[in-house]
């Protein structure tokens, strides 16, 4: 018996670490466009994913709505979240800067 419940925890511990890593939902708020789709803004750390698109100024270092913003959109439908898109910024970005880049990104890829 104790070798049977001993192999069961075996198998089983291995397998709980097995199946799609989840993001935190912490850092993350959802914003509804204009057309009623939702978006995800998530405020945490940039990730090392492939972004799908990115959004800068023009000239590389200063847009007229702050210096230095970065807008990433990573999925236009997460897998980690609820199927919506999810954007990233690098800090730098005001809220609205961070949600009209957002959605223009997921107009412009999506």
């Amino acid at each position: 018996m104790k070798k049977l419940l001993l192999g069961l925890m075996l198998v089983a511990v291995p397998l709980m670490g097995c199946g799609a890593e989840d993001a935190s939902s912490d850092t993350v708020q959802t914003v509804t466009t204009e057309s009623g789709q939702g978006i995800n803004l998530d405020f945490g750390p940039m990730s090392s994913e492939e972004p799908l698109a990115s959004m800068q100024d023009s000239s590389g270092d200063v847009s007229a709505m702050g210096a230095g913003c970065w807008v990433t959109l990573l999925y236009c439908k997460d897998p980690r979240y609820n199927g919506w898109a999810t954007c990233q910024q690098n800090g730098k970005c005001s809220y609205q800067q961070f949600k009209d880049n957002c959605i223009a990104l997921y107009n412009k890829t999506c």
